[in-house]
């Protein structure tokens, strides 16, 4: 297997990142055709004023910014655009993607309606069609080994939410085995694309570090989230445009300490203990799980704090790792971000783990050179995840 690392300077030292240490697995490029005629002909696309192109969840895609399509001239109202993705993702893999139109009219709105659309990367050139606005497809159910599905449970603490549970190979064959466990925020796109689009794949790469013996059988545990996510995830309120938001995360952790965990630990074979349990997530999934360490770290002994919002309350999860009781053992933390998400989000991980070396807590810290905000840079990071949470001496 062919592999690669990449190093930055990151005010501590250097530190290997994570960009494409992972397989080179060459897709070809997507060529998008996106047809705006139907839009040209309800006269809500002006092509001598507006321009048409793709946002989407993999580089070199991105939710903030638009990569523009150039008009066909000989077929009016037909855009084209090329793209050639990271090597180091795979075929087969789910991009979440969306058109958006810019234009000097609306510079707030342009996106086409419903959720986002997806198309799987091939091995081959792939041509995606897409009409503004069509009805999206959903992408394939691609789901490796077991994965039970959970029907929402009552809860005193949060809104009820799906919960599925991915049971590594051979946990049927080995009825006196009992598992670490593994919790993931936003469960709904961790195991497959459906919910929005894309997906982290972790069923595909747990599967594989165990079959490989890469690391230890383990059980993972996907939390849903719902349309109270912000409030779920953020320790503490904040003012935003839309008004004081957030604060819920002592609810969301009673919910996972005091409701689903003894649940699950009464229906799988699980390892209970403090140092058997990790939790983990992106984003603000990323900041309350750090949190949930900081909080309820008699329960949780390890963490994934996978490209954290640490902008949310002007940095206070900062203040709170330098001013937290000691923990001993102090937890094992996995950190990381994507240097194209922006300098502001490198800037708060660097600081989150300068914060964190001080308490001289265990920190394996990854900044990825080709990284962005979404599921396909997360996903390409997940081996690396499971390997320092259950990886295997050699």
């Amino acid at each position: 297997m062919q592999r690669r690392s990449v190093w930055a300077w990151v005010g501590l030292g250097w530190v290997a990142c994570c960009s494409a240490v992972f397989a080179q697995h060459g897709t070809g490029p997507v060529e998008f055709e996106i047809d705006m005629r139907a839009e040209m002909a309800a006269a809500r696309f002006d092509p001598l004023r507006d321009k048409v192109g793709i946002r989407g969840a993999a580089a070199p895609m991105s939710w903030e910014r638009t990569t523009l399509a150039s008009a066909i001239a000989e077929r009016p109202g037909v855009y084209r655009l090329q793209l050639q993705f990271d090597a180091a993702l795979p075929a087969g893999f789910a991009v979440a993607h969306k058109v958006k139109v810019e234009s000097s009219k609306d510079p707030q709105g342009g996106w086409e309606p419903g959720r986002n659309r997806s198309f799987l990367l091939a091995s081959t050139p792939l041509k995606v069609q897409r009409e503004f606005g069509a009805d999206p497809e959903r992408p394939p159910l691609r789901r490796t080994g077991q994965i039970d599905r959970i029907a929402p449970r009552p809860s005193q603490w949060v809104t009820p939410r799906e919960v599925q549970v991915w049971l590594p190979p051979g946990y049927a064959d080995q009825p006196e085995r009992r598992y670490p466990v593994l919790y993931l925020h936003d469960g709904q796109n961790v195991f497959d694309a459906h919910a929005a689009g894309a997906e982290w794949q972790v069923d595909e790469a747990a599967d594989d570090a165990v079959r490989s013996q890469a690391t230890a059988p383990m059980i993972v545990v996907a939390v849903a989230s719902t349309g109270a996510r912000l409030e779920d995830y953020t320790p503490q309120p904040m003012t935003t445009p839309e008004g004081v938001r957030g604060g819920g995360a002592a609810r969301y952790g009673r919910y996972l300490v005091d409701e689903l965990k003894p649940w699950i630990d009464s229906t799988y074979r699980t390892q209970t203990r403090r140092e058997s349990t990790a939790v983990g997530g992106s984003s603000l999934g990323g900041l309350v799980s750090l949190w949930l360490l900081l909080e309820h770290g008699s329960t949780f002994g390890a963490g994934l704090v996978v490209s954290p919002s640490v902008w949310w309350g002007h940095g206070a999860i900062v203040s709170h790792v330098t001013n937290a009781p000691a923990l001993l053992p102090a937890p094992r933390i996995w950190l990381d971000v994507g240097v194209r998400e922006g300098r502001g989000m490198v800037q708060g991980a660097r600081a989150l783990r300068k914060a964190l070396v001080a308490r001289h807590w265990p920190v394996q810290y990854l900044e990825d050179a080709h990284g962005g905000h979404d599921e396909a840079s997360w996903a390409a990071r997940v081996p690396a995840m499971l390997r320092y949470l259950y990886g295997v001496p050699r």
